[in-house]
């Protein structure tokens, strides 16, 4: 995929060709286009998130559909078209909201975690390599996890999960053993956490935690000390309730920034990030009617990180470009009903990054693939 900036049209419809926006961008920029597949993969009940990996090592992707209130997640297994195989669901704790994907017992497969927020649990799902999992195993964590992500917070080269807890206000870390279980590490006080990402903001090798706030809390920066410790929350003013958060270099400097999305006023809030851990002041966006998750990728390829955004009741995903100079604009907007949640991977094998969309109201996944022109 070329490394110019890319004119992005959406082809929104099921199944086929109904409708393609251009952008108004430079006319030397090459085009990409989304089309919404005709055969969505049905999950459970009320998809509330998605994740992608390939879970069982045939080189197409998969993904991971949460259901809050089917009380499970959906395994598919992608056939390398953008379609996928029957699901096959695995229970897990009580209203699952979010999952991660990671190897927690160092044998080379991918496993499942899920915050359960009704549940107060986080559920562990190891993988045989093949696509399937063993019976979920839980672990007792504070009430209310939201999310929750992964990293090597100790620097053992095992797996550990940071998670939200959205009643206690804390991020906890659960250090991996290596072996599929964990211990409790430290918790670390933030106000009302609804998303949690983990990454390195400062350079210094270690992963760092941040949160966005369901409150009034903004978002908080806690700085990782390499064993497994979080520095005091650094806050950041933001819109009311952010919903979700991720981490990207949306301006291209080569330092790690943040997106967070407000279903309180509407908004997506990019923080740009200095390279030593700190942040500039929110930048807001618009965003269509009630935004609830955030996610990152370079859609077109240019080496910025691009942002997709999902709204519940703008029943659509938008697409956000990153830009050098910080400043982030709206491509274009996915017709997508009851979308909550979106990822971005090649799922077809073009080598273009497609999205696969946490379709609540109707209980499945639904796919759109990218195409380069």
């Amino acid at each position: 995929m070329s490394h110019h900036k890319r004119r992005i049209a959406a082809v929104c419809a099921a199944g086929s060709l109904a409708l393609t926006a251009a952008l108004a961008v430079p006319a030397s920029a090459a085009i990409l286009t989304y089309t919404q597949l005709a055969t969505s993969a049905a999950a459970g009940t009320n998809t509330r998130a998605v994740t992608t990996a390939d879970l069982n090592g045939d080189g197409n992707q998969d993904v991971v559909a949460v259901n809050l209130d089917g009380n499970s997640v959906t395994v598919l297994l992608g056939n390398g078209d953008g379609t996928f195989a029957t699901g096959t669901g695995y229970p897990v704790g009580t209203r699952p909201y979010q999952a991660t994907v990671g190897d927690f017992n160092g044998d080379g497969h991918p496993d499942i975690a899920t915050a359960d927020f009704g549940g107060a649990t986080v559920s562990v799902l190891l993988g045989n390599g093949d696509g399937s999992f063993a019976s979920a195993g839980t672990l007792a964590v504070g009430a209310a996890p939201r999310s929750l992500a992964t990293g090597d917070l100790n620097a053992d080269g095992n797996t550990d999960l940071v998670v939200a807890e959205q009643e206690t206000g804390l991020v906890r870390v659960l250090l991996g053993n290596g072996d599929g279980t964990f211990t409790t590490g430290t918790t670390a006080a933030v106000p009302t956490p609804h998303g949690v990402v983990v990454a390195d903001f400062n350079g210094d090798g270690s992963p760092d935690v941040a949160t966005a706030s369901v409150g009034s809390g903004g978002v908080s920066v806690l700085l990782g000390d390499g064993t497994g410790g979080l520095a005091t929350a650094v806050g950041y003013a933001g819109a009311g309730r952010l919903y979700s958060i991720a981490a990207g270099d949306f301006n291209g400097d080569g330092t790690l920034d943040l997106a967070a999305v407000s279903n309180g006023s509407d908004t997506l809030d990019v923080l740009l990030g200095n390279g030593d851990g700190t942040f500039g002041a929110a930048t807001a966006y618009p965003a269509p009617a009630l935004p609830v998750a955030v996610s990152a990728a370079d859609l077109d390829g240019d080496g910025n990180t691009d942002i997709l955004v999902s709204s519940l009741n703008g029943n659509s995903v938008t697409l956000f470009q990153g830009a050098a100079g910080g400043t982030v604009s709206q491509l274009t907007e996915l017709t997508a009903t009851g979308a909550y949640d979106a990822a971005a991977t090649d799922l077809n094998g073009d080598g273009t990054k497609d999205i696969a969309v946490a379709n609540s109201s109707a209980n499945r996944v639904d796919i759109f693939t990218a195409s380069a022109g």
